[in-house]
């Protein structure tokens, strides 16, 4: 019987990061009394790193942010954010900002792979990302809500309604890359966007070099329902083609899928011998696949190279962060010791 092998989430992180704090800063403007909304959205902040406080002192520089749903205005940088899924978690965590209010996506309140850096602490839980509670978001008198275009479009009257709401693309690793230096700019947080994708650049780089031999890869998720593939357009097919592998699901977002408000499409253990990956990385159930003989003739799996990883960090993540982790673990595995 095959035994899969365990992701080791082991993260280097550079001195202990303190719990966060709540900035209890002066006077917050009102949504609405600082920005110009020209589509649906606006912004706010608090510091996440070691003692809250602000982004950054409100300033008279007018800052433009665009978006999937149009175009905001900043006259001040936003003081007050609430973040409606886990890649914006991570984006303002990596710039060291902290929400008023987040939400939650199944049993994970937030990504686990932000432990030591993310506390729920003084943090409003608004519900799950799939159906956020309105009610809250409106108590925490936000001036930003940041919003999935896809899985808040239905809600996205009401949200502008409660503070100006921005919507950002997670799709793919250049689009979160493009949307966090944008929100950075509207936060006054340049200088740590610019260290963070700094970071990930040297990281691709230092991955480009080890992998000359363009691996074969695919990421799926297998669950007693539907068993699901990342496409190579996705947050993460994206991030690992550019990285120097050859992600070899290209077939289109499949809308019957469990998790069909993201990039990925339906496949069986029929579908993922025909693509035969020399990596395979796994999350959700992958134990049920152990004894099955189609599982077991996998070239990943035949040659050790199925590796479990955690279902928060490459699949719910998609953020900068979560960028940096994936390309840790995905070029440790696939180059060994090089």
């Amino acid at each position: 019987m095959f035994t899969m092998r365990k992701s080791l989430l082991v993260v280097g992180i550079v001195g202990v990061m303190s719990a966060f704090a709540l900035s209890g800063c002066g006077s917050t403007p009102a949504a609405g009394t600082n920005k110009e909304n020209t589509g649906a959205a606006a912004g706010s902040s608090a510091n996440t790193n070691q003692a809250a406080s602000p982004a950054v002192s409100p300033s008279s520089a007018e800052k433009t942010i665009k978006h999937v749903w149009g175009e905001t205005k900043f006259k001040e940088v936003p003081q007050k954010i609430v973040v409606l899924d886990f890649a914006y978690i991570d984006m303002v965590t990596a710039l060291e900002v902290k929400p008023v209010a987040s939400v939650g996506i199944g049993d994970s309140g937030f990504p686990e792979y932000l432990n030591g850096k993310f506390s729920q602490q003084n943090v409003a839980n608004a519900g799950q990302a799939k159906q956020p509670n309105l009610e809250i978001i409106k108590s925490v008198k936000p001036d930003l809500i940041i919003a999935s275009p896809n899985r808040h479009e239905m809600i996205k009257k009401q949200l502008a309604e409660i503070a100006p709401t921005v919507a950002l693309d997670d799709g793919s690793y250049q689009s979160i890359l493009s949307n966090f230096t944008s929100l950075a700019d509207v936060l006054g947080k340049k200088e740590q966007a610019d260290k963070v994708v700094k970071s990930i650049e040297g990281k691709i780089k230092t991955g480009k070099e080890k992998l000359t031999n363009k691996p074969s890869v695919l990421v799926v998720g297998a669950f007693e329902d539907d068993s699901t593939v990342w496409l190579k357009t996705s947050f993460i097919g994206s991030l690992l083609s550019e990285v120097g592998t050859n992600y070899l699901f290209e077939g289109k977002k499949d809308l019957s899928a469990a998790e069909s408000k993201t990039d990925i499409a339906k496949i069986n253990l029929e579908r993922l011998n025909e693509y035969n990956p020399d990596y395979l990385f796994l999350y959700g159930e992958p134990k049920k696949w152990d004894n099955n003989p189609l599982f077991k003739n996998l070239k990943a799996v035949k040659e050790k190279k199925a590796l479990e990883v955690s279902r928060d960090l490459w699949s719910k993540g998609r953020g900068p962060l979560a960028a940096e982790l994936i390309l840790d673990q995905a070029v440790q595995t696939m180059a060994g010791g090089k």
